[in-house]
């Protein structure tokens, strides 16, 4: 299980006194004004902020981080991994996962285990997309929608899958 859950991306900068855009990886997009604690991805290290200040523009949420207060120093984390840990994970209705928790999963379809779920990640329609390494050596992208992923058991560590022709 990860210890931290990507919750965006930082992507540009908002103005002169150190907001920058998100793009949001969460499905609540109303979690970013609630936020405090959370991690930036620096470098492979993950260095705690504090959220001081939320709006919204254009459906993305803008966030302003304690001790960074001008244009060029948000500029630099353009590109940078947003985070939360576990205690400030916004909890899971009955049947809910995290996608980071599926990382390695087996993937089944039709009765057969084809290979394991190596990353996730959201395409340029906002759709959350499964990066598969098939047994073969092949690389299957699997959108998470229901009529492809038809269920996800945590106990047996496994989504079952179906493919369509092309997949």
């Amino acid at each position: 299980m990860e210890d931290y859950l990507r919750i965006g991306v930082l992507t540009s900068p908002h103005g002169v006194k150190g907001e920058i855009s998100v793009y949001p990886t969460s499905d609540e997009l109303d979690r970013y004004s609630e936020l405090t604690d959370c991690f930036l991805s620096i470098k492979g290290e993950m260095k705690p902020v504090k959220v001081t200040g939320c709006k919204y523009k254009k459906n993305m949420p803008v966030l302003k981080f304690e001790g960074i207060d001008d244009r060029d120093s948000i500029e630099a984390l353009r590109g940078t991994e947003l985070y939360v840990d576990r205690e400030h994970a916004l909890p899971l209705e009955e049947g809910e996962f995290y996608l980071a928790d599926i990382v390695g999963f087996k993937v089944s379809s039709g009765g057969e285990i084809i290979g394991t779920v190596n990353d996730y990640f959201d395409n340029a329609a906002d759709q959350t997309i499964l990066d598969v390494k098939c047994n073969d050596g092949t690389t299957k992208y699997i959108p998470v929608l229901d009529q492809f992923v038809e269920s996800v058991d945590m106990d047996e560590e496994t989504v079952y899958v179906t493919l369509i022709k092309g997949m």
